[in-house]
């Protein structure tokens, strides 16, 4: 069996064993110590490696996770400054740069909150105490008879107080408690209020600083010429024509070089996850760079899958999935209850490819000196990005010093670090600082995908119309197997979940899956599989209550079944009640069952997945004539655990929403000879403004439960309940991803 772990193997056992796994509590140092016993002393006080209170009453608290637009700025502090007792209008968010202190800095899955809820909340707890226990030794009373609030230590019974900062010195005498008690949720006072964001200010004042914003002296900017199908290489270039033209400082031929995983584990035998080989032009902006770049010419040594097209790799899909693949579950005799069944149902699904296209292009700053590289990226991951270029440079990983900046939007695609890898290696040959620029074509043409794929179902209902018998065939290309190689197991390669919805719930259930060979790079695109697995599963399934001749909701609850507990082996437990609930709140706030005009209707799906469960409800009309769909209302109802910022929440859902809508409704990459087509905004669209939902309502359960995702898990639901809502406005079935206006004119 492969010792390497998997994407899906790394998220599931995150969730099964805890925060622990992925953020440590840790010191960045013993306190301060000083020979000041005076407890009115107000040197800054430094209990640990995410917090300094200081002097003047305010706190600086060090965010370990990269901000990509999803809040964790403000949600991360909120943690530390609750179990703190601190005046919130006095903090201040410092983005950590790369440091083992701060444990692994992952930002993806949606694992940020999660994975950080309780040792945040230690280490404000841990700081408290320490504060308490010295107001305690000042007054010579039981530490019980203290207590925390608005940074300041009170003792009720005699009136007394110390502000916090009257005791830094004596509480840095003092040893960190290892196990602070931690605050009940029912005296949080900060947590689960909704709170404005840390960083809007700086956004809107241009103080903020992207990854793009980099400047440093001597620096030079590089457009790189890369080649146009994944994997191929340099064969010649008029790099010394080009060379000659004004503003230009260098051309640097660039070699593909081997990526580690994005988790920091190297990649295995048969691993593709390399940067792109190209031609670079270094020029003292970024308008000669690009200019100059125009007149390379530069000939490629293309490889095998040069001459892969959409229609040649949708061949392969048709073929695979005409057999049997890998079986994930099987759950009773599917054949035999299907053979027997009084309605049987059979359809085909597709999705394509599609890129991150996140407003900010990939960049970074890098600068290469005495054995050493120091990055400024925006980067998901900058231990990855460490790893990456200290491989690529043949350094210690100790060499590379990472700056985090903001990030202009990330869905996945800051995991990989190709970027920074270029810019640290054309920094090498260059011997200067190198900021690598990436245009939008760029982005466009050279991302690493969501796999497209093809999916074959079918499924039968008895005499009484229950759903008695599903199979789910589907096939892809596998992102496990692009960045662990050939040796996982063909179960670890599957881009299919075997405790996927409706499993658990129909008593004869197989789930297969085929891997289908193709050259395209590929990636985590937000929600990865399940952005197309749940558009399919829940479509088919809106098909099955068509077929029975039940209303979507009823029947979606009477499969899942009574509220109940589920051990779904490897994957974290499911909690049906949960996920009962959120598709019970979202139809109720949809208004579902009330007559809607002709040519109207709405839509449901769930989804659960990241630990939190989602229901949306679309409404939506059509124009038979033009094709043309109005989206008037999405009502999205999610049961995330604690929400530790509800502002926050809400605005995850949005924009997932709004994220998910534009894979349905405008997003494809297609290829032609291993070549991507689109190259920009005009054709590879993305959601407008007039495309939106009207309104977008969301409905957050309250809930003690521990943080569940929000980042990812709004996205999938969104595509099946905008295809059923069409269905029930003009009983047209959408099975192929995005809708395009011909599929919904009348004939």
């Amino acid at each position: 069996m492969s010792s390497i772990v998997t994407r899906r193997a790394f998220l599931k056992t995150s969730a099964a064993t805890g925060a622990s796994l992925l953020f440590p509590f840790c010191f960045s140092s013993s306190p301060r110590k000083t020979t000041n016993t005076d407890p009115t002393a107000a040197a800054p006080f430094l209990p640990n490696a995410w917090l300094e209170l200081e002097s003047d009453g305010g706190a600086k608290i060090w965010c370990g996770k990269s901000e990509v637009g999803q809040g964790v700025r403000t949600a991360l502090p909120m943690l530390v400054a609750e179990e703190l007792c601190c005046d919130w209008r006095r903090v201040q968010v410092v983005q950590a740069d790369l440091d083992p202190k701060y444990g692994d800095q992952l930002t993806g899955g949606s694992l940020s909150v999660r994975t950080s809820y309780e040792n945040l909340r230690k280490a404000g707890a841990a700081a408290r105490e320490m504060l308490i226990s010295a107001a305690a030794i000042e007054w010579n009373v039981p530490h019980s008879e203290c207590r925390a609030e608005n940074s300041a230590v009170h003792h009720p019974s005699t009136s007394r107080s110390f502000a916090y900062s009257q005791l830094f010195a004596a509480a840095a005498q003092l040893q960190p408690p290892a196990d602070p008690p931690l605050k009940n949720p029912s005296d949080f006072r900060i947590v689960g209020k909704p709170t404005p964001r840390t960083d809007t200010a700086q956004k809107i004042n241009g103080a903020a600083r992207f990854g793009i914003d980099t400047r440093v002296p001597g620096m030079l900017i590089a457009s790189l010429e890369r080649c146009p199908v994944y994997g191929g290489t340099v064969r010649t270039s008029n790099a010394e024509k080009v060379r000659k033209m004004p503003g230009v400082r260098a051309v640097i031929e660039l070699k593909p070089a081997h990526l580690t995983h994005q988790f920091g584990d190297e990649s295995g035998p048969g691993s593709r996850n390399y940067s792109c080989a190209g031609v670079a032009v270094l020029a003292d902006s970024t308008w000669s760079a690009m200019q100059a770049r125009k007149a390379l010419e530069v000939e490629w040594n293309e490889v095998e899958h040069a001459q892969e097209t959409t229609a040649s790799l949708r061949e392969k899909f048709v073929k695979l999935v005409s057999s049997e693949g890998t079986v994930l579950r099987s759950d009773g005799d599917f054949e035999k209850a299907h053979a027997s069944a009084a309605k049987k149902l059979e359809a085909i699904y597709e999705v394509p490819f599609l890129a991150h296209a996140a407003m900010e292009p990939p960049n970074c700053t890098a600068h290469v000196r005495d054995g050493e590289c120091e990055l400024w990226v925006p980067t998901q991951i900058p231990g990855a990005a460490a790893e990456s270029v200290a491989q690529a440079l043949g350094i210690p990983r100790e060499r590379v010093k990472v700056h985090v900046t903001f990030i202009g939007g990330g869905f996945g695609r800051r995991l990989i670090q190709d970027y920074a890898v270029e810019a640290a290696l054309i920094s090498r040959d260059a011997h200067a600082p190198v900021q690598v620029i990436w245009t939008r074509e760029d982005d466009i043409r050279h991302d690493f995908y969501r796999p497209a794929a093809y999916h074959r179902l079918h499924a039968g209902l008895d005499p009484q119309n229950n759903l008695i018998a599903w199979r789910h065939r589907a096939t892809s290309p596998s992102i496990d197997i692009f960045y662990n190689g050939t040796g996982i197991s063909p179960r670890g390669a599957a881009q299919l979940d075997g405790s996927s919805f409706p499993a658990f719930g129909v008593p004869h259930l197989r789930l297969e899956f085929a891997v289908a060979d193709s050259g395209m790079p590929l990636g985590y695109w937000r929600s990865v599989e399940n952005s197309g697995n749940q558009f399919v599963i829940s479509s088919f399934f809106d098909e099955a209550a068509a077929a029975a001749d039940r209303d979507p909701v009823e029947f979606l609850l009477a499969v899942l079944g009574p509220a109940r507990k589920i051990n779904s082996g490897s994957d974290s437990v499911i909690d049906i009640g949960r996920r009962r609930r959120v598709i019970e709140l979202a139809a109720e706030k949809s208004n579902w069952g009330k007559p809607l005009p002709k040519s109207a209707g709405r839509g449901i799906a769930a989804h659960f997945g990241y630990g939190s469960y989602v229901a949306q409800v679309a409404e939506v009309s059509c124009d038979s004539a033009t094709g043309n769909i109005r989206i008037h209302r999405v009502t999205c109802a999610i049961d995330c655990g604690t929400a530790v910022n509800p502002l926050g929440v809400q605005a995850q859902m949005e924009g997932a929403i709004n994220f998910g809508l534009a894979a349905a409704l405008k997003s494809a990459i297609t290829v032609n000879r291993g070549r991507v087509e689109q190259s920009n905004f005009h054709d590879y669209e993305v959601l407008r403004l007039s495309d939106a939902p009207a309104a977008i309502d969301v409905h957050i359960l309250p809930s003690t439960e521990p943080p569940g995702g929000c980042g990812e898990p709004g996205v999938p639901p969104i595509a099946a309940a905008l295809g059923n809502a069409i269905f029930a406005a003009t009983g047209k079935r959408i099975r192929r991803l995005p809708i395009r206006p011909a599929d919904l004119r009348a004939p």
